[in-house]
């Protein structure tokens, strides 16, 4: 028998945001072995995430007795050592190394967060698929989107509180390459306010928590007074419904992080929490890994620096930043604005032809469309 365990996050488990990475690896893990996947198990996760996913509560018992048999440890030496991005080449790799591929039975463990999304890609349908599965998922997904009008963008705000380990920063304090605090409330209302100043009457918002405050009823109040809250477990379903928006308004948390994974989609950061590295910003520049000149933070700052370089009569392909970053007080990035113009006018019914819109037998059309925007909206520079 194969088996591929994923383990969970210290003794009693973390936040969903953090166990879908391991929970990824072990899928990817299970489907390059050959294998059958266990855990992360849910049982004595403090969040009560078993509910959820239908699991028994005693779950991390076969977790745990699988990990104290002999077995084989998948770790981040391992992996980097493949000097691959992709979980399952670098698996598949180590794994033939071992003669582990031409074995009928053994126990693979995989854990953490290291290699980070790049290396999990492939496993967004699985986590999806076990998302959209848990329980009062799709029943909240329709209850949201039944408020939600087709023809305004969508922007899912998540503020994390002051619960769960997170806490705001010290007057003073950087918040340069740190990780589990509380951005300024001010910072959502800026965001916000900048995002309706620009779209008016064709944006929509909504905004999720772990905790209700007083400042997410103030952001709630002004943007999005008819916001309801929704009964049932809602970890997962507004996950997934922050996935599904045209625009996500990060926290500085794994949670955010997931939905915009999941996403693929534009998503706002908080700039001050970002690193500079070779005058460029970065979220994971500053780990000892991504400092290699193979790294993907190298190869991103190699790529702009080119780009930034490019003689001014040698055009390349236009650049869209997916994850843009503003501060208070800055403008709407141009790259998001972009973005956000083209997708809000690809809402319209009218020119989708699977839901009796049309197009034209003509690309003539394309002269005079260049001149047509949404209404409120200007041409981005």
């Amino acid at each position: 028998m194969r088996i591929v365990v994923a383990r969970r996050h210290g003794f009693r488990g973390e936040g969903l945001g953090n166990e879908l990475i391991p929970w990824a690896k072990g899928w990817i893990a299970s489907q390059v072995l050959g294998a059958r996947l266990v855990g992360p198990s849910w049982g004595l996760n403090r969040r009560r995430y078993s509910r959820n996913f239908g699991t028994s509560k005693l779950d991390f018992l076969v977790e745990d007795s699988l990990h104290r048999l002999p077995h084989h440890e998948f770790t981040a030496d391992d992996y980097y050592a493949t000097k691959e991005i992709d979980f399952g080449a670098a698996i598949e790799k180590w794994a033939d190394r071992r003669g582990l591929l031409r074995r009928k039975s053994f126990v693979v463990s995989v854990a953490g967060m290291w290699g980070g999304y790049s290396s999990v890609r492939s496993a967004r349908p699985f986590l999806l698929a076990k998302l959209l599965s848990s329980r009062d998922a799709l029943r909240n997904l329709y209850q949201a989107h039944s408020q939600l009008q087709r023809n305004k963008l969508f922007v899912a705000v998540h503020m994390r509180s002051s619960v769960n380990g997170f806490s705001a920063l010290a007057p003073g304090e950087s918040a340069q390459g740190k990780f589990n605090f509380v951005i300024p409330p001010d910072w959502y209302l800026w965001v916000c306010e900048a995002l309706q100043q620009r779209y008016r009457h064709q944006i929509q918002f909504r905004f999720f928590t772990d905790h209700i405050d007083a400042h997410f009823r103030e952001a709630v109040r002004r943007f999005n007074s008819g916001q309801c809250t929704q009964n049932g477990l809602t970890e997962c379903s507004d996950l997934l419904l922050m996935t599904q928006a045209d625009l996500r308004v990060c926290s500085v948390s794994s949670y955010s992080l997931a939905s915009s994974f999941l996403s693929g989609g534009p998503y706002l950061w908080y700039k001050p929490q970002l690193t500079l590295r070779e005058d460029f910003y970065t979220l994971w520049g500053n780990e000892i890994a991504q400092q290699e000149d193979s790294s993907p933070s190298s190869a991103g700052i190699e790529f702009l620096s080119n780009a930034l370089n490019r003689p001014a009569d040698q055009e390349g392909l236009p650049i869209n930043f997916v994850g843009t970053a503003m501060d208070i007080g800055d403008s709407l990035p141009e790259s998001l604005v972009r973005q956000l113009d083209h997708r809000l006018c690809s809402l319209d019914s009218r020119t989708n032809l699977l839901e009796y819109g049309c197009i034209p037998i003509s690309e003539e059309w394309q002269v005079a469309a260049r001149s047509v925007q949404p209404a409120g909206t200007k041409v981005a520079s």
